[in-house]
Parts: C-alpha cells; structure tokens; sequence
C-alpha cells in the first residue's frame, strides 16, 4: 500500500469511518451533492433551462432543508423546551428498551420536569419533533413548488412576450421587404409509540429522512401541474428512498461477505480501538502466540460451555412481531431481552470476585433508575474471562463508538446495537486467525490485516457510493423521462407541455 505523508493515513482514515458509519451524515452530504448535479445535468438535457433551474432549486434546497433545517428547527425548539422546563442545555431521549436503558424515566427521576409528569413532558418532545418535521415538508413540499412554478412562469412568460416582439418587428420587415420568414419552434399511538417516534425521527437518519421524504414527495405531488409531472415526482421520490437509505450499505455487505464470509465490517476508526487492545495483549507475550493460546486468551471458551449461577430471576422483555416471524425461519432464534439487577445477584452468588466484575461489566449502562442493572450476555461474558470481555475494554470501545451516548444516563443506544458491534469485533478477530499462514498471530500479521481491512473499507465505500450516485442522479430520471415519453409520445418537460395541443406553454 502507498504511503501517504503525513497525517494524510490518518484523516483517510477518518474520512472512510465517517462515511462508513451507522447513521451517519456525511455520505448523504457527498451522494446530495451527486444527485443534485446530476439531475440538474439530466434535465437541462430534456428540458432546457426551465428544467434545469427549477431541479437545481428543488434538489438543492430539499438537500439544505432536510440536511440543516429540520435539525436547527429541532435546535430550536430544544431550546424553548429547555425553558419550559427549566433545564438549559441538558438533551434527554425518549427511547428505550424498558429494561435495560430508560433515559427518559431517568431524566423524570432526577426531577428535571418538576412541575410536568411523563406524559406532558413526553408530548411536548413529541410536539417539538412534529413541528420540525412539518415545517420542514412545508418548506419542501410546498413552498419551494411553489416559487419553482412561479419563477418559470415569469421567466418563460417574459420570453414569451419577447420573442412576439421580436416575430412582430420581423413580420414588419419581412412586409417591407416582401420576403417569407419561419416561424420560430421550441425545444422541448400511545404513550410508548409517540416515544418511539419521537426517538426515531431525532436519533436516527432512516427516521429522519422518511420522515421528510414522505411529506415531501405528497406536497410535490399534490402542486404538481400535469398528471405526467406527478407521475415523475411519484417514481423519483418514492423510487429515490431505498437508493438514499439502504443500497449504499447493502452494497457494502455483498462485497464484505465475497471478501470475508462476514457482511459487516469494522471502520478503520472502530478497528483502530481493538487494533490498539490486540497489540498489547501480543506485545504481552512476546509479539508472536499460537492460535489457539491467541484465542483462548483474546475471545475466551464458546458460550456453550459457559454455566450461568443457578437461582437467577430474570426479568424478560418482548420481542417484536417481525422477531416473532423471522425466528420461526431463523437457524438461531432471537432471544428477548434479559436483565437482572445486581442487588438481586448478590442474593444468590456468593463468590464476591465474580459480583466485583458483574458490578463493573453492569456500569457499560447508566443505572436503572438509580439501581445497577445486567443483561444474561453480560453475566455470560462476565464469567467468560478474556481480552475481549473486558468491562474496561468495551467500555472505552462501546463509548467511542456511540460518541460517548452509552454512558449517558439521559440517551438511549439500543443494546443489540452495541451487542453487533462486539460481535462485528470478534469477527475481526476470527478474520485475523484465517488470515494466519504459519499458526501464528504476530504483530506484522496484525498490521497487514489492519492494512486490508483500511484499503477493503475504502473500496467498498466507493463501490456502494457509486451505485447509490447513479441510480439517484442518472438512472432514475432517465427512467422517468422514458415513462413520460413511452406514455405521452413526447420527450418534453410535463411542467411547461401541453399534451392535448402539442404545444409548449408559458408555464
């Protein structure tokens, strides 16, 4: 691999777990700046300048709207909420898994709503979502269609009536000079559901961005001013949501899975944190260890032979409907949540070593309303000694990889989440045995692995970005403008035609 001098390994290496990251903003930034130009390119293609202007405006500004008003208008009513509530500053989340993390419960306990109860308080974070999310379809659905239309008509009406003049002052010569001229032709719920909602439009970028997307595309639809014109806004908008959403990454798992028998793969950043725990544990023992020993050690025995203390109460959640389907056809069923409390524990374990590291393996979440809490997995790897369970080591790692939200008793991070990402780690780890040729983990092996995993996380991000860019900014639209042609026999922009009469219009 070409070195790149200076830190410029190190901000690559940034730049690709940026984009790479769940729920992150900056690919949808770079693919917004794609599709914006590309679209603009496409219709100034068919339509002109009309058409161009009027996709560059709407693409750019739904991009501004959705990437940076929704949020200020969150901002905002952050701040009125915080007034009400007499808590500046503090951000507290709604969601939870009603067991294990509780934020919003937390945040009543600590009595920072004082005068309000869950309720109101849930209904007012519940309120301020909705209004930014309204206002930000207002501007997008409607507002911007309709200064769109209302440019076009006055940019093409003063053409219009500039063109007449010229054909008059034309026909004029043309009788004095007793001579023919052509005419001039065109180009052509509940309580926990408004919590689960409110959580999932402010904390996630698939609720956010449905969120506006569907909002937006019914205003577009309805100020639409041809049936053909709604038909096209219908198959971009709706067809546009799986490429923004979920190609990018699906691309990405297809191309994990042919490299390494694993969809997932760790971003360099979130490598970087395991890399750095692999290397002292090898530096430990003399840079070299057998697989086995390495193993044994980093990832401790399979969980089959694990044997939880006898005389645990757990309390168990739900599953989902979709979970409830899906493990009827699963090799491995989900299981629901299980959490214990650790004063319950020291009931019935008496080996004060094991409470001692369940004490620290329950701190990887903020207590339960004021009581320490621990989930079945985490009792497991508490007494699956190794590396890797390490409460000290998945802490640090759990905290970097959600921007320290974990250990924030006010925000919610699902716990599966944080559970796939130790498991994408121990992936890793497997990845890095295979890749022994000798039988042996050795710091150079550590290195190269580290090095394929930077150069793999790049390429695929590529590959993903760029099926996700052509569709959005080429693909669709070509696909639309056929539809437009193959129903109407003409290959002209619907805003500013007219089919019946076979005729461009002012607007």
């Amino acid at each position: 691999m070409t070195r790149i001098p200076g830190n410029g390994g190190e901000n690559f290496s940034r730049f690709i777990s940026k984009m790479t990251k769940t729920d992150a903003l900056a690919p949808i930034i770079a693919l917004e700046v794609t599709v914006v130009g590309g679209r603009t390119i496409q219709a100034y293609k068919r339509g002109g300048q009309d058409e161009a202007r009027e996709r560059l405006i709407e693409e750019s500004m739904g991009s501004i709207v959705w990437l940076f008003a929704v949020k200020f208008f969150n901002y905002l009513g952050d701040k009125i909420l915080g007034k009400i509530l007499k808590q500046p500053g503090i951000e507290f989340d709604v969601g939870t898994d009603k067991l294990l993390r509780t934020p919003f419960d937390n945040f009543i306990k600590d009595g920072c709503a004082k005068k309000y109860t869950a309720k109101q308080v849930a209904l007012m974070k519940g309120a301020k979502v909705v209004t930014s999310v309204l206002l930000g379809n207002l501007i997008i659905g409607w507002l911007v269609p309709k200064v769109n239309h209302a440019l076009t008509n006055k940019v093409r009406h003063k053409r219009f009536e500039e063109e007449k003049n010229n054909q008059n002052i034309i026909a004029a010569n043309n009788i004095e000079q007793e001579t023919n001229s052509a005419v001039p032709s065109f180009k052509g719920a509940g309580f926990a559901g408004l919590n689960w909602f409110t959580n999932a439009i402010e904390n996630t970028n698939t609720g956010k961005l449905l969120s506006t997307d569907i909002g937006c595309a019914g205003g577009r639809m309805l100020n639409a001013r041809k049936k053909e014109e709604r038909r096209e806004i219908a198959i971009r908008d709706i067809g546009s949501i799986y490429f923004y959403m979920w190609a990018q990454g699906h691309v990405r798992n297809i191309l994990n899975y042919i490299e390494t028998g694993n969809v997932n793969r760790l971003s360099p950043d979130d490598a970087q944190v395991l890399q750095d725990r692999l290397e002292k544990y090898i530096s430990k023992h003399n840079n070299s260890m057998s697989i086995e020993e390495f193993k044994k050690g980093f990832l401790g025995k399979p969980e089959n032979e694990i044997k939880l203390p006898e005389g645990i109460t757990f309390e168990t959640g739900k599953l989902s409907g979709i979970n409830k389907l899906l493990n009827k056809v699963r090799k491995k069923p989900v299981e629901p949540l299980q959490v214990v409390k650790i004063s319950e524990l020291k009931k019935v374990i008496k080996d004060n070593d094991l409470i001692t590291r369940l004490e620290k393996m329950a701190k990887l979440q903020p207590e339960r309303l004021g009581e320490a809490v621990i989930t079945k997995q985490q009792i497991i790897d508490t007494i699956n000694t190794s590396e890797i369970n390490n409460p000290e080591f998945l802490s640090e790692a759990f905290n970097k990889f959600t921007d320290g939200a974990s250990s924030n008793k006010y925000k919610y991070v699902s716990n599966k989440k944080l559970y796939n990402y130790k498991k994408h780690m121990e992936e890793y780890v497997e990845l890095l045995c295979k890749k022994s040729k000798d039988g042996k983990i050795t710091s150079e092996l550590l290195k190269s692995v580290k090095r394929n995993n930077y150069i793999a996380s790049g390429l695929n991000f590529v590959a993903g970005f760029g099926v996700a860019a052509l569709f959005l900014s080429t693909l669709i639209p070509k696909f639309q403008y056929w539809v437009t042609r193959k129903t109407t026999g003409v290959d002209a922009f619907p805003g500013v035609y007219d089919y019946e009469n076979h005729r461009e219009v002012e607007a």
